[in-house]
């Protein structure tokens, strides 16, 4: 009884906290969403260019450090580094295996260290993002640096999108071999196992709203950052902002 009191009282707290919460999301059909990745070696400098990314996240812009949470989703598939071959060896199973793992993800779970707690119409934020990246089958906890921009819909957005938009700009580091990622010795000197990843995008809380939610409906039902569990290999299926359990 008491661990049943216990769980919904902490069901109670974290919906509350996310009611004043506004839900953004990407159009993925836009390519101008997108993730790239630098990688420096000694005989080559690699740019790989992924566009038309998945995102969406539940914040709170009067204090984005209350329960922030979201999810970004960068198709494998779709990374072009300029030369073709090189492109089908980075999907191949010795390399990021895309036929297993067609996404790499980046699970948002909290923000520290921002230069304001509130975003302001139009004005840059700085923030540490904390979440878990998952690539090639592994998760790892990460820290990175983040900034947001929050605008308020007026004449102006609306030439880029309808909705009041949060727009992310987000770059970090990873090593290679943390993600059981293995550099093939043909191609050792030009491939570097420090990889730099940069996320850029821009989300609409006009397309948060799209889902099928209305008056009457349970928020953990509308809610796609809310609680509703799935099963462990689909994780929430009306939740993309939850990992699976």
């Amino acid at each position: 009884m008491k661990t049943k009191l216990k769980y919904v009282i902490f069901l109670t707290v974290l919906l509350g906290a996310n009611l004043f919460a506004q839900t953004f999301s990407v159009d993925s059909k836009d390519g101008r969403n997108q993730a790239s990745f630098i990688s420096d070696a000694p005989f080559e400098n690699i740019v790989g260019l992924s566009s038309g990314l998945e995102a969406t996240v539940m914040i709170n812009p009067e204090n984005i450090t209350s329960h922030p949470m979201g999810k970004v989703k960068i198709s494998i598939t779709n990374i072009k580094t300029g030369i073709d071959l090189r492109d089908e060896h980075l999907r191949s199973e010795n390399w990021l295996n895309a036929d297993k793992y067609p996404f790499a993800e980046f699970q948002l779970t909290g923000i520290k260290n921002a230069s304001s707690n509130k975003l302001s119409d139009g004005q840059k934020t700085k923030v540490t993002l904390l979440g878990k990246f998952s690539v090639h089958g592994k998760t790892i906890d990460l820290e990175v640096p983040a900034t947001l921009t929050y605008f308020k819909e007026s004449e102006r957005t609306k030439a880029k999108a309808p909705g009041n938009l949060l727009v992310a700009n987000a770059d970090f580091k990873i090593k290679l071999s943390d993600y059981d990622v293995q550099i093939p010795s043909m191609v050792i000197g030009k491939v570097s196992e420090d990889v730099i990843i940069t996320v850029n995008f821009v989300a609409s809380d006009a397309n948060g709203a799209m889902s099928p939610c209305g008056p009457d409906k349970k928020m953990a039902e509308c809610n796609p950052c809310g609680m509703k569990k799935g099963n462990k290999k689909e994780g929430n299926p009306c939740n993309p902002c939850t990992p699976k359990i």
